[in-house]
Formats: C-alpha cells, structure tokens, sequence
C-alpha cells in the first residue's frame, strides 16, 4: 500500500497522461476519403441517312436498300438486342389508307421478316470509349402484284437497343 502522501500525486499523473495520448489520435497529418460512382450498362444507336425519308421503288419486290443501322454498347459485348417496330404494322399506308405489306431484313443477321409485330434480333455492335459503332445494312422488299393504288405510301421503323 502507498503512503497517503504519494496517493494524490499519483493520481495527477495518470489524468495528466490521459488527455495528452487521446490528442495524439485526433491530429494525425493525413486521412483518405473513400469516392466512386457507377456507369449503367447502355446502348447507343443511329441510323446513317439522320432521319431523312428513304424512297422505294414501288414498281419492284426486290429487296431495296433502305438504310444501316449502327449500334454501340458500354458493356464490351459484341452483340446486342435490337428490337425493330413498324408504326404500320408492317404495312406502307398511302394517305387514302391503301397499304402494301413488305418484308424486313437486317444484312447477315435476320431475313424476310415480317414487321406485323415487333421484331428482336441479334445484332453486332461497336465498343470501347472512342464510341466506334458498328452497321448492319437494312433492306425492304415490298410485296406487290402490280395491281396497286396510286398514292405514297409511308411507314416509319423504330429500332430500339439493349445489351445483352
């Protein structure tokens, strides 16, 4: 047992010791701040003719050229969805209504589709951060007995994308 007279200062040396250790802790000279975000997996996709109409010659059922259809994906695949959707319904409809139906297809992927319903495929497509997009060439065959009205006749094709 310590004598009475060295109790006090003992215990004065222990709560000057204390504060003096718990400062040392909160002013260190460095810290770290720990950050990210996250980029969701996406497709891009663009035609080469910037939404201008594409003319057909109506007086033919070969398969025409229409237009290409570029595609590009942040997900590093090769391949994405592409889901085509006639506005017609597969048809081109003249302003009296008449229509003439015609087939789809998507160069080396799909052939002779038919739009009357939405149509998915398989398509390759460009990656990488310099945006390079890569092009399938899009063809329409109007199906056309030479009994047709005479009009213009019109349909609109929606592409939309997704990764795989």
């Amino acid at each position: 047992m310590l004598p009475k007279t060295l109790m006090p200062l003992l215990v004065l040396i222990s709560v000057l010791h204390l504060p003096v250790a718990m400062a040392a802790n909160q002013h260190e000279n460095s810290t770290s701040i720990e950050m990210g975000g996250t980029i969701e997996p996406t497709c891009k996709v663009r035609n080469n003719v910037k939404q201008r109409a594409v003319n057909l010659d109506l007086s033919s059922s070969r398969a025409q050229r229409t237009n290409n259809v570029f595609i590009w994906c942040n997900t590093g695949q090769s391949n994405a969805q592409a889901t085509y959707n006639s506005l017609n319904g597969g048809y081109l409809r003249s302003e009296n209504g008449d229509s003439i139906p015609y087939l789809f297809t998507v160069a080396n992927t799909a052939a002779n589709l038919s739009l009357t319903s939405p149509q998915t495929v398989t398509q390759r497509t460009g990656s990488g951060t310099a945006g390079k997009d890569k092009g399938r060439v899009i063809k329409v065959t109007p199906q056309i007995n030479g009994f047709e009205y005479a009009g213009v006749y019109r349909d609109t094709i929606e592409v939309t994308v997704s990764f795989n």
